[in-house]
């Protein structure tokens, strides 16, 4: 393990070790695994906004790569009841109030079913660390914890392989997975899942912790 991911875990341990939901949600995946041997959880969502502080949740969309294989017998997708579904963001997601008065759930409920969908797993997406945020404003205020999962951006993956600054889209034609639906939350998760797979398959062997993981 990395020593910055060894203090940054010893840290959250320390902190919230007391916290009968941290201890509920956090389980430890094995760094030393191999890469295909580990459970990973590839995760989009769709705000409100794009202000932390402002936005809120509107849906949240989530495969498992398990061996690496996409498992769509474990897909996890949840719209979500936002107090403001502003005009802007509806003509970026599509989700209406229709869909959210028919299919909408507290975000209490939403979160709590995606820290026990993602428990133990490596959190995969693109730009990973504004879906954290937002979804860590909900586990804090609900459940008193942070996200607790290791991370990995599929961009830092990209930059390793040299690729340059590029959009989920972009990435994804450039290694010719098409991409189809993007700014669906569930679609866009699938994407990402398919460029990770490709981004990852011929280390397969190596020890997860040696992928730029973040805590």
């Amino acid at each position: 393990m990395k020593p910055i991911l060894l203090v940054k875990k010893t840290c959250l341990i320390k902190k919230y070790e007391d916290n009968e939901n941290f201890r509920l949600f956090w389980e430890e995946p094995d760094l030393s695994k191999p890469i295909r041997e580990t459970t990973f959880v590839v995760v989009d969502t769709e705000t409100t906004g794009l202000n932390i502080k402002e936005a809120e949740l509107v849906s949240v969309g989530a495969i498992k790569v398990i061996n690496l294989s996409l498992d769509l017998s474990e897909t996890y997708y949840r719209l979500v009841k936002p107090s403001n579904l502003t005009s802007s963001s509806v003509e970026v997601h599509g989700i209406t109030k229709e869909d959210i008065e028919r299919e909408g759930r507290p975000p209490e409920e939403v979160v709590e079913d995606f820290l026990t969908f993602s428990k133990g797993t490596i959190l995969v997406g693109f730009n990973v660390e504004f879906d954290r945020k937002i979804l860590e404003k909900y586990t804090k205020k609900f459940f008193g914890i942070p996200i607790p999962n290791y991370r990995l951006d599929i961009f830092h993956l990209w930059k390793q392989r040299g690729g340059e600054g590029k959009s989920l889209k972009e990435i994804a034609q450039e290694l010719d997975i098409p991409a189809v639906g993007v700014h669906s939350a569930i679609d866009d998760a699938y994407i990402t899942a398919l460029v990770f797979l490709k981004l990852v398959f011929k280390r397969h062997s190596e020890p997860v912790g040696n992928l730029p993981l973040m805590l």
